[in-house]
């Protein structure tokens, strides 16, 4: 069993929770209690699709792929082999995706859990307001529906980008801690 990327993980997944609760908190104007719930929900859904996803992916790479990967999780060191060299492209890449597929998985989790909850999220508009009626709507000022969508994605996206960033900083002390 990895228990250190076990535990490491843990520490991570506690870092992002703190963090992205307190911008749900700011941001969508929630309690202490319930950004907190929220964050711990979404992050949670999110490591563990994650999870899933890359052990079926993995089974599919290459095997010295499969081996550099497997060297990475475990004992936090790459090794030289034919893949060595794409390595720091194929982890950027990879990293910006994890971003933008984690940030639509925890805003997807976080409209279904509002909805769960029966706090259910304001949509845009509804299919039988027609072009006229939504103008009409805004023009008077009252583009409250949009206004509470686009800050739930906003703040979504900024909790999101705070916990990546804690978290790649974390990466690097760590990496540093360890060349050291």
């Amino acid at each position: 069993m990895p228990l250190r990327a076990i535990a490491f993980q843990s520490l991570l997944l506690m870092v992002a929770i703190s963090l992205e609760a307190l911008v749900l908190r700011q941001r969508m104007r929630l309690g202490y209690q319930t950004s907190m719930q929220y964050a711990a929900t979404l992050n949670l859904l999110a490591t563990s699709l994650g999870w899933v996803i890359f052990l079926i992916a993995e089974s599919m790479l290459p095997p010295p792929l499969r081996s550099q990967i497997i060297s990475v999780v475990l004992f936090n060191r790459f090794y030289p082999n034919g893949w060595f060299d794409m390595l720091p492209v194929l982890t950027v890449v990879s990293a910006m995706g994890v971003f933008f597929a984690t940030y639509w998985v925890k805003l997807q989790g976080l409209i279904w859990l509002m909805v769960l909850l029966g706090r259910a999220p304001a949509t845009a508009a509804t299919e039988s307001e027609s072009r006229h009626q939504r103008y009409e709507i805004a023009r008077r000022g009252k583009p409250a529906q949009r206004q509470d969508h686009s800050s739930r994605t906003l703040a979504v996206l900024e909790a999101n980008a705070l916990s990546f960033t804690a978290i790649l900083i974390l990466l690097l002390l760590h990496q540093g801690a360890i060349t050291l």
